[in-house]
């Protein structure tokens, strides 16, 4: 339509249809084809604007990272705790292997014995020093451990389940493969008598 005005103004073109144009009030009125009429009707309304969502993506976004990032937390810690318990587990075994600190080795004066892979020579010798105490001599250690190592031990002398004096004995760090004679040290006294001679790891 080329003109379009309310009534009492000069009429649309005659080839415009009939239908509800805007008139000069903002109103749609009603063109019957041939002349305005006085139905009206409001406005059509306008289309809503469409919402954005960016924030609401943009949070869950978010979200997500920080799921995963929890996940993959766990997932670490869940890991390391694993490799924690098999370390303890592993520790604990040795602990309880003879000689180990949990499960005293007994020992015989002269006679060879192993540790945990610290092999220890025949020749060694008990005694008593000049200040009453017990002493270990000759007493040496070969490391066939996997790595370079240090021994650390306790001799007890035992009568039934009461330790009686203690002997602690201990190396520099041996290369494996290396053999060193031990360091013994006891402020205890000798006893009179006892049952058994024992070893262990201090740690």
């Amino acid at each position: 339509m080329s003109d379009q005005h309310a009534p009492g103004e000069s009429t649309p073109d005659p080839s415009t249809p009939a239908g509800f144009y805007p008139d000069a009030q903002g109103q749609m009125r009603f063109w019957d084809g041939t002349r305005w009429t006085a139905h009206t009707q409001a406005p059509a309304p306008a289309a809503p604007a469409k919402k954005s969502h960016t924030f609401r993506n943009v949070m869950l976004g978010i979200i997500a990272a920080f799921v995963l990032l929890i996940g993959g937390c766990l997932a670490l810690l869940g890991g390391a705790a694993n490799e924690i318990e098999k370390s303890v587990e592993a520790e604990q075994a040795k602990d309880s292997q003879p000689g180990g600190p949990d499960n005293p080795l007994t020992i015989e004066p002269g006679e060879e014995f192993s540790v945990l892979g610290f092999d220890y020579g025949a020749g060694w010798s008990v005694s008593e020093d000049a200040l009453g105490s017990p002493e270990i001599t000759g007493l040496k250690v070969t490391n066939n451990r996997d790595e370079k190592d240090g021994a650390i031990v306790e001799i007890k002398f035992m009568q039934g389940s009461e330790v009686l004096a203690v002997v602690d004995c201990s190396t520099e760090q041996i290369n494996v493969g290396e053999t060193t004679t031990l360091d013994c040290f006891s402020a205890d006294e000798m006893p009179d008598s006892y049952d058994r001679i024992t070893i262990n790891d201090t740690f």
